[in-house]
């Protein structure tokens, strides 16, 4: 499975070489308020940082990278396998879940919904 989005919310493959494990992890994509800014926010009270990796104003940092795309994401929550049920576990990063829209959490279900299924197929043939 590559991923499944609606709207707003992703699940995707987990790609992270922290561990070993096949996992997913559903996410929240928003408008990245730096996108294109940096420009901007260099002729304002912004300076480049000393290696040149971002820009600061003395208390904040930020990344180059944060002014390269459209949107930015956080995880909602992670897909575990289970190979003993066989199952796929959801596991909620924190409250993150309580803090989406009725819309939003719609289509959270819809795309947990569309995605165990995909994983199952996949894992559990």
């Amino acid at each position: 499975m590559k991923k499944v989005r609606i709207n707003n919310i992703e699940c995707r493959k987990y790609t992270s070489t922290k561990t070993k494990d096949t996992h997913y992890e559903i996410i929240k994509w928003y408008d990245n308020k730096y996108f294109g800014k940096r420009d901007k926010m260099l002729s304002e009270e912004w300076k480049e940082t000393f290696g040149g990796e971002g820009i600061t104003n003395g208390s904040y940092t930020i990344d180059n990278s944060c002014f390269k795309n459209r949107e930015s994401c956080y995880t909602v929550a992670s897909l575990y396998l289970n190979r003993k049920e066989p199952d796929v576990y959801l596991k909620s990063v924190g409250s993150r879940l309580l803090d989406l829209s009725k819309e939003e959490i719609n289509d959270f279900f819809e795309v947990y919904r569309i995605a165990n299924k995909k994983i199952g197929k996949i894992h559990f043939k």
